[in-house]
Parts: C-alpha cells; sequence; structure tokens
C-alpha cells in the first residue's frame, strides 16, 4: 500500500477565494486529493464566503474534494477561544455548522481550530456535533484526545508536518528552498502517514508553483495524496491510542498551539 499524505486546506476568508479554481485544478492535474476548510463568516471588511462565494465553494465541492469547516471567523476565534466560555464557544460552533449546511445542504462532518488553537469546551462539541474527525492539533499520528483526564470521542488526525510559512527562514528565502525542505522531511515516510496543512490566498492562486513542485515531489516518493477523511475514514475508534492534548510551541510559530502529548495514563502504566 502507498504512504498517504493528507493534504488539509485552509481557506480562511473572502480574500482566498481566486485561490480556489486554481488549487482545484492543479490538485485534479495530479489526481491528488483534499480537504478544503472555510471560514464562512465576514472579514474585517465585512465580506463573506458564506453570502458571496456559495458557487464557487459548490464548485469545490463538485470537484470531488471534501469539506469542512475552520471557525466562523479565524482571527477572532484565535484570539478569544483560549479564554471564551462555553455559551460563545458553542456560538460559533453553531454559526459554521448553520452556514454550512446553508449552502451544502448538508452538516460539517470535519472541524479545524484556527491556528490549532481551541478549548476543552470546543473539544466536547467536535463530539456532540458528531463531527467524523477533527483536525485541532499538531503532532505524530491520529489519536484520541484526552483533555484533563476527560475522553471526547471524536478522533484527532494532528498536523504532522510544519507549514511552508514555518520553515521558511526569512521573507527573502527562495520558495524553491522552503518546497525542498519540505521534501526532506517527508523523504522517510511513516507508518501513520503524514498531515500537511496549506493556507490558499490570493498570492497562491497567482502563483501556485511551490504546490505544484510539492505534489510532483510527493508522488516520486510514493505519497498517495488524500484528504483528512481518507485519512481518518479506515480508523476504529476503540483501538486508537488516546493522548493527553496539551499547549506548547512548534519551530517557527509564535503562537501557543495544541499539542498531541504523552499517551494517557502512560505514567502510570509505566512508573520511572
Amino acid at each position: 500500500m502507498k504512504s498517504r499524505l493528507a493534504l488539509r486546506i485552509e481557506v480562511p476568508g473572502y480574500r482566498a477565494r481566486t485561490a480556489l479554481p486554481v488549487l482545484t485544478e492543479l490538485l485534479q492535474a495530479h489526481g491528488a486529493g483534499a480537504s478544503f476548510i472555510f471560514a464562512l463568516g465576514p472579514d474585517w471588511l465585512g465580506r463573506s464566503l458564506a453570502r458571496h462565494c456559495a458557487g464557487t465553494l459548490k464548485q469545490v465541492r463538485d470537484a470531488g474534494f471534501d469539506l469542512g469547516t475552520f471557525g466562523w471567523q479565524p482571527g477572532r476565534w484565535a484570539k478569544q477561544v483560549g479564554r471564551a466560555d462555553a455559551d460563545w464557544t458553542e456560538a460559533q460552533f453553531r454559526l459554521m455548522a448553520e452556514h454550512f449546511a446553508g449552502i451544502f445542504e448538508t452538516a460539517p462532518t470535519l472541524h479545524a481550530a484556527p491556528g490549532w488553537r481551541s478549548n476543552p469546551h470546543a473539544l466536547r462539541l467536535t463530539q456532540r456535533f458528531a463531527y467524523a474527525c477533527a483536525s485541532d492539533t499538531r503532532g505524530r499520528h491520529p489519536f484520541v484526545p484526552v483533555w484533563n483526564g476527560e475522553i471526547v470521542r471524536c478522533p484527532q488526525i494532528p498536523t504532522t508536518l510544519p507549514t511552508l510559512d514555518e520553515l521558511s527562514t526569512s521573507p527573502r528565502q527562495d520558495p524553491a528552498e522552503t518546497v525542498a525542505a519540505l521534501l526532506a522531511l517527508t523523504a522517510n515516510p511513516p507508518l501513520h502517514g503524514h498531515v500537511f496543512s496549506l493556507q490558499a490566498s490570493a498570492a497562491l492562486g497567482k502563483d501556485p508553483a511551490p504546490i505544484r513542485q510539492l505534489l510532483a515531489g510527493w508522488r516520486e516518493q510514493g505519497y498517495e495524496v488524500i484528504s483528512v477523511h481518507a485519512l481518518a475514514n479506515p480508523l476504529d475508534m476503540d483501538k486508537l491510542p488516546r493522548h493527553e492534548v496539551i499547549s506548547g510551541q512548534v519551530p517557527g510559530c509564535k503562537d501557543t498551539v495544541l499539542l498531541q502529548g504523552d499517551e494517557f495514563l502512560s505514567a502510570w502504566r509505566c512508573p520511572a
């Protein structure tokens, strides 16, 4: 069986809309799958993907790609979620779900926390809203999340690779160098596959060369590029390891993110 690499494409707002036709065409040309995760709420100018771009979003679905939610307003989510209460968090989930269903006539089944920042209320809601899986964390392999001893029955499919921005050492770095650095990290496929997060942007729509190079490189390395759902679907919830969710940092990212911690009760089973 081929090694698998799941592609998680963040669509953070209205300005990213122009990249969608370019990315879908490029992925189709390479026979690659992906999960597009949409932020449907208004941006700082009041422009909303849900209101102004429903047709474009449906074209992504009709092209055969999986879909998910990326917060109602990602910037606001990232700033407030760490101190938000249960009511605020649930209101955000309901806005995401209602507008997603209004466009696609079905409930979302993939949740991805903007900036990999979340709280225990949001983790509980991924179970309560019956999401098939979530990609809210950075980590090593799929797991069942545990927050302060509380098990959440919605598997986490963590992002395992750094983003292109995190790998870039300076604004003037040649994009080809960044691509080469990422391909070096995927040269030896892990047992459980990889998850890579890409942010759609107007700039990427104008020049998708880095993504074209990555797709070609992953094909040469023997990967099948798939959606997050496709990586999650074969998993048996009852056989997945349970891991603590902790806060921390990853190289190249100045913000605190959710991380896959140690396996739950591993210290109890294997005392020092």
